[in-house]
């Protein structure tokens, strides 16, 4: 009597799984036509032969530049063109910068002003200018950084896999340092690999 049992048991999350697989299976009617509709139901002796690989292309090629299709092809759903890239939706926090002439112009008045200065060309000559990379990176991280950061994280798809169809430019610098010790913190930059034991200490911003 036990195997019995056991079958009446089972047969209900049986049941349960088949109704929602069937539920999941329902699909939204399609916007339009299929790109085959046309040849449903045809005998396929009787449809018009290309009898070429290039004149098949040219006729492909322009049935798929016609307006009204709303399907797209593989490639094209991988890779779109910028004809069919979505407008992007910003995120970030409202900024108002200087336009880029105005950065160019404030370097070349930089450079001027460098190439007059005899004691930076003497520096140089001897191998002794010492270059404040400190204030070199707080520049760059007010004027270009964060276009420079936000084309990175475009090219590699961070945003496309975070935020879908948004983005931002990252105005706000964050630095992060985890304790591994009294005296020592592990840094985070780009790029760096940073192992869990370093991760799950004490995080100091």
């Amino acid at each position: 009597m036990a195997a019995p049992l056991a079958r009446v048991s089972v047969w209900p999350v049986t049941g349960r799984t088949l109704s929602t697989a069937a539920a999941l299976c329902r699909r939204a009617a399609p916007l339009g036509p299929f790109p085959n509709d046309q040849f449903r139901d045809k005998d396929l002796d009787s449809l018009k032969k290309y009898r070429s690989f290039n004149r098949y292309y040219r006729q492909a090629d322009k049935e798929s530049k016609k307006t009204g299709n709303w399907w797209r092809s593989y490639r094209q759903f991988l890779y779109p063109t910028k004809d069919e890239d979505v407008q992007k939706v910003d995120i970030g926090f409202p900024y108002f910068s200087s336009s880029v002439s105005q950065r160019l112009k404030a370097q070349k008045e930089v450079l001027k002003a460098n190439h007059k200065n005899p004691e930076l060309e003497k520096a140089a000559r001897h191998r002794t200018l010492l270059i404040p990379l400190d204030e070199v990176r707080s520049e760059w991280e007010v004027t270009w950084g964060p276009n420079h950061i936000q084309r990175v994280a475009e090219h590699y798809g961070v945003f496309k896999d975070l935020f879908g169809e948004a983005m931002f430019v990252p105005r706000v610098p964050l630095r992060i340092h985890y304790n591994t010790g009294e005296d020592a913190v592990m840094p985070v930059y780009y790029g760096n690999v940073v192992t869990p034991t370093e991760v799950s200490l004490n995080l100091v911003l």
